[in-house]
């Protein structure tokens, strides 16, 4: 389970699955990728490797 779906603090029934808004803290130390440069697709043939990265630059 997500720390997005634990809530320390009383909500409205009925909420308490939902996924809550990230703290400043939890946002600062959330994994992130680098650059979208570091992606890789295993075995993703050459027409639609360049298809890939043509929809990432657009």
């Amino acid at each position: 389970m997500s720390n997005a779906a634990n809530h320390d603090e009383p909500l409205p029934y009925g909420t308490t699955l939902l996924a809550r808004d990230l703290t400043p803290d939890e946002l600062l130390s959330a994994p992130s990728l680098a650059s979208i440069e570091t992606l890789v697709i295993e075995d993703l043939p050459a027409d639609e490797d360049d298809a890939f990265a043509a929809a990432l630059d657009s």
